[in-house]
């Protein structure tokens, strides 16, 4: 780690920003010196605009296809070589290590230095409430980062310490001691839950405009809208809480969790806040299920990505049938119950409506239908280097209506990422509260259970109303047998945003963890036409519910590695 700390830490270049164009006379070496930056708002704001620059710009979906939920047809992917038996800590192409640390030195640079900085010498209430903003954001947005290493780097060492990361919040110089060891998990998270109240006491709930109030919305209008918010600040913290309280690190209570999380529900309209159009979010950029996102891009790399090949993509990212089997039926119960009405020979027929909106299988259409039997050329499995190893395709996040690949026809459309969504806080709140009370009661008086919560989620996706949907009602009686299905309901909603592999490794759920996955091979000329097959196997160890300490910062000083890595 310190060679990339001091070199972030010690060095102030001139960082280009979103807000700016004009250029201020350079060192000889082409730097800006601190002090130039300091007399320049717009250059000093670029210390804070790295780290929102360094947020995802697009989906990507490799921690899927390293868990049970996908594979990838790129055979030569790093990510098929760390989920098949690859990983160690000289080899980890998840880590964070350095990504994150950079992005902290630059916010503990700005963090240090801001209120030097004159941000409006017109107006002092400006100036004012640029310096309240700046700071609640760059708070918040180390939490966000510090989060990251942690959920990545977290874990048990060989004593039986959990211990979290090294905890950096100055601006270390060349005669600093650059051998800061880990602090423990508790103290990580401590750090992470007071960034994140100071960024909720200094920022507004949402960036809006007020009429006429040209101080406010030169500040905290709806011009930062894509920046860190109070809003997304509190569901961070719901975030951190729940993995806090969770098996494998056990540090923060159940309660603790519920009552963060339930908090958020109720100030943000309650149940009622889950809108219809939340299941596909992803189409609009205003959906008011999104919490916080980063600004729009016109882009097609994603549908290139994972288009089937019949539509000139190279259909990369292949959902497993065992993520397929998890989709419940549409009168609500799993396709294992004896109440289902589950058709093995019309596997796909009254299905929860998500099925068809995420995953393309054998019939389901993207653009026109699409054939995943033994039989078709171009989308059938294994036919083609791009064609699906699964038997599915990913239609998630992809603008079937909006982009076209054709030659000579191509289409983009406009793409963004979302951070932070209400489901999240909500499927939160009934994991907690499931663990904490069970699935009804409700001791905090929020007006809700966590089975209210997850009738909500569940009728909002089109399944039946709390009301009709008898499996909800009578066959969920227990907290053991709620918390499957949340955990499944976590599984089916957050599919390819990057949640599976790590909710596996937080319930400590290592026999989920190391389990093969499987395809549906399809031949329409059998008398039993789909079967389930065999795909790849899940090659982790007992200890890999937490990753490593990347094995070359433990080589420049005693940095204390996670059990079970070298």
């Amino acid at each position: 780690m310190k060679k990339h700390v001091y070199y972030f830490l010690t060095i102030l270049t001139g960082l280009l920003t979103v807000s700016c164009e004009k250029f201020l006379e350079p060192e000889l070496d082409n730097r800006l010196t601190g002090e130039q930056m300091l007399k320049d708002p717009a250059y000093f704001e670029g210390l804070l605009l790295h780290a929102y620059k360094s947020m995802p710009a697009r989906y990507f979906f490799y921690e899927d296809v390293a868990s049970d939920d996908a594979v990838t047809n790129d055979k030569a992917s790093n990510y098929l070589k760390m989920a098949t038996g690859e990983w160690k800590s000289t080899f980890y192409p998840l880590s964070k290590w350095t990504s994150a640390y950079n992005e902290i030195s630059y916010l503990n640079r700005f963090l240090e230095n801001f209120e030097q900085v004159e941000w409006s010498w017109q107006d002092p209430d400006i100036n004012a409430n640029h310096l309240q903003r700046l700071k609640g954001e760059a708070h918040g947005l180390r939490a966000w980062y510090l989060f990251q290493l942690l959920q990545y780097h977290a874990g048990e060492s060989e004593t039986g310490d959990m211990l979290g990361v090294p905890v950096i919040t100055s601006v270390l110089t060349k005669d600093d001691d650059f051998s800061v060891p880990r602090s423990t998990y508790a103290q990580t998270i401590d750090q992470i839950m007071a960034d994140l109240d100071t960024a909720i006491s200094n920022l507004p709930e949402t960036y809006v405009n007020i009429s006429k109030d040209q101080v406010h919305n030169s500040t905290f209008g709806e011009r930062f809208r894509n920046r860190m918010s109070g809003k997304a600040a509190k569901a961070l913290k719901s975030r951190v809480a729940l993995h806090a309280a969770s098996p494998a690190f056990n540090y923060l209570s159940w309660e603790e969790a519920a009552e963060i999380a339930g908090n958020f529900i109720v100030e943000n309209g309650g149940l009622a806040a889950l809108a219809p159009s939340g299941v596909q979010f992803y189409r609009n950029h205003l959906d008011p299920e999104i919490i916080w996102n980063n600004s729009k891009s016109n882009s097609n790399v994603m549908e290139q990505e994972n288009y089937p090949p019949s539509q000139y993509g190279s259909g990369r990212t292949n959902p497993t049938h065992d993520l397929v089997a998890s989709f419940p039926m549409l009168n609500g119960f799993p396709i294992t119950h004896p109440s289902s009405g589950f058709n093995e020979a019309n596997p796909y027929n009254n299905r929860d409506p998500r099925l068809a909106q995420y995953i393309v299988y054998h019939g389901n259409t993207l653009k026109e239908v699409i054939y995943t039997d033994v039989g078709s050329p171009l989308d059938g499995i294994n036919k083609q280097v791009t064609s699906t190893r699964s038997g599915y395709y990913l239609k998630k996040f992809m603008l079937d209506d909006k982009v076209n690949l054709v030659p000579g026809s191509v289409t983009s459309a406009e793409h963004f990422v979302t951070y932070l969504r209400l489901t999240e806080v909500f499927l939160n709140y009934a994991e907690a509260a499931n663990e904490a009370w069970g699935p009804d009661l409700d001791p905090l008086n929020f007006g809700f259970t966590a089975r209210d919560v997850i009738s909500q989620v569940r009728s909002r996706a089109g399944l039946p109303v709390f009301a009709s949907d008898t499996y909800l009602r009578f066959f969920v009686s227990t907290p053991e047998a709620f918390r499957d299905l949340v955990r499944n309901e976590r599984r089916i909603e957050f599919c390819f945003e990057g949640f599976r592999f790590w909710d596996i490794r937080r319930w400590k759920l290592t026999p989920v963890m190391k389990a093969p996955v499987h395809a549906m091979v399809i031949d329409t000329e059998s008398a039993t036409p789909y079967k389930k097959e065999f795909l790849e196997n899940r090659n982790y160890a007992d200890h890999m519910i937490y990753g490593p300490i990347p094995y070359e910062e433990t080589l420049k000083y005693d940095l204390v590695q996670n059990k079970g890595w070298n």
